[in-house]
């Protein structure tokens, strides 16, 4: 009788600390990239300006992505590639996405560029130079049936550090 309880004693430890290691073992997803926002414009021969980081605002459908925009002065465009990490069923998985905007202004404060509107939204990009800020602000344009998805009010992110 004494063996059966230090055996049941032994599997409920040995149960608790494989369980406690288990959780050890699996690390949360995060994005490790850093905020940086290059503006090489002033370049005669390779003008661009690019920015690298993670969007951050109150409606961020994905808090886990990574932002990567570089603009191309004499081709008048940007193209923003960002990868998110999603967990829809418990296992996360990782989405990429690509867009390309239309440099709309250019001046020594700020640079503007736009997207090209779909079906629902317009997608504008702010780079403002003097802070080495960028901000994205996504309208909603449409409001019938196929958007319906789309909130209403202007989404406003802001590119920067990504969550610890």
């Amino acid at each position: 009788m004494k063996a059966a309880l230090w055996l049941l004693l032994g599997l409920v430890i040995g149960c608790g600390a494989g369980w406690f290691v288990r959780d050890l073992a699996e690390q949360d997803v995060r994005a490790s990239v850093t905020f940086s926002f290059n503006d090489k414009l002033a370049d005669r021969q390779v003008p661009y300006l690019s920015a690298t980081g993670s969007w951050r605002g109150g409606d961020l459908a994905n808090k886990i992505n990574t932002v990567r925009i570089v603009c191309d002065a004499s081709e008048s465009n940007c193209d923003l590639y960002q990868a998110d990490v999603m967990s829809l069923s418990g296992q996360p998985w990782l989405s990429s996405y690509r867009n390309s905007f239309r440099i709309t202004k250019l001046d020594a404060q700020s640079v503007v560029a736009e997207a090209l509107p779909d079906v629902c939204i317009r997608q504008a990009l702010t780079f403002d130079r003097v802070a080495k800020a960028v901000t994205m602000v996504r309208t909603k344009i449409n409001r019938e049936d196929v958007c319906s998805a789309v909130q209403d009010e202007p989404l406003t992110l802001y590119l920067g550090e990504p969550l610890r």
